[in-house]
């Protein structure tokens, strides 16, 4: 008996080895008769249903996939949760919660996705990927200020942890900035840049620190454009005025008036030359004004 049960264990992993090749050779529909026999040679295999969600997938067959991950993690037994890799398998279970919620979005069930994120954080905290998934559910829905945070709290992860996900978050903020309306300012990324917590210090001399704050401010990443002027100023402090002005120009965006006069009237202050002078002598008071007739 145990023979058996040895040689059908064996079977399994023979056929999940042919399945993989035959995803990976693109003959999808070859390989998902053979996860089939895998799983049929042993169902409680999470291996083999994540390699059917996979081919699932790529053919388009998003909620199908998405089932998979459930039968995963059903062959998974309370007793893996005890001892020493219990917090690797609630790692791995978790992530099999953020794959089934990002095959969800593929089938445009955002509302579906975001109740399966939320089993996953109940496992263990959110990590970027799960962050990332959940801020694209959030864009399914146009929360685009809900989304904005999960992709700032992505990005706080990241660099916490030096995690290789930094490039898509970044790309998920471009996407989204566009996506609202082309500016991106969610409450968490002012609280991350007010605290000066979450983001790494940008490097680089003057020149290539100035382009990148007025790259990501034409981009509509507005807190992150600050935080590449306040280290272009610190990094070459003769030429602060200008680069103040355009920080005023940022937090005039934001709507953030108050903030803008400071860093026009501190520009002033820092001997601009006499062309750039005047346009921030024009912002200020036409900024100033406008606030006046407010109150």
């Amino acid at each position: 008996m145990l023979y058996v049960t040895v040689k059908k264990l064996s079977d399994a992993a023979d056929l999940i080895t042919q399945a993989e090749d035959l995803a990976l050779a693109g003959k999808l529909d070859e390989a998902l008769r053979a996860y089939d026999a895998a799983i049929a040679a042993d169902c409680t295999d999470p291996l083999a249903w994540v390699g059917k969600a996979s081919v699932l997938k790529a053919k388009g067959m998003y909620t199908e996939s998405a089932e998979c991950f459930i039968a995963a993690r059903a062959g998974i037994s309370s007793e893996n949760f005890v001892g020493e890799d219990a917090e690797k398998m609630a790692a791995f279970v978790s992530m099999l919660h953020v794959l089934q919620a990002e095959a969800l979005l593929y089938a445009e069930k955002p509302n579906e996705a975001l109740v399966v994120l939320d089993e996953a954080d109940q496992l263990r905290p959110p990590d970027a990927a799960s962050l990332v998934v959940r801020g694209q559910a959030f864009v399914q829905k146009k929360a685009y200020e809900d989304a904005g945070n999960c992709f700032y709290r992505a990005e706080e992860w990241c660099n916490a942890n030096e995690d290789s996900m930094l490039t898509q978050v970044w790309f998920c903020k471009v996407n989204l900035a566009k996506e609202s309306g082309g500016i991106l300012a969610p409450p968490y990324a002012a609280e991350m840049y007010e605290k000066r917590r979450g983001f790494k210090q940008p490097k680089g001399d003057f020149t290539e620190l100035l382009e990148r704050a007025n790259n990501l401010r034409t981009a509509g990443l507005m807190y992150d454009a600050l935080r590449y002027y306040d280290a272009a100023i610190e990094a070459d402090p003769s030429q602060a005025a200008s680069t103040l002005f355009m920080k005023g120009v940022v937090f005039e965006q934001l709507r953030r008036s108050a903030e803008a006069l400071d860093c026009y009237s501190e520009a002033l202050k820092n001997n601009p030359e006499p062309g750039d002078e005047f346009r921030i002598r024009t912002r200020w008071a036409a900024l100033r004004a406008a606030r006046e007739n407010s109150f």
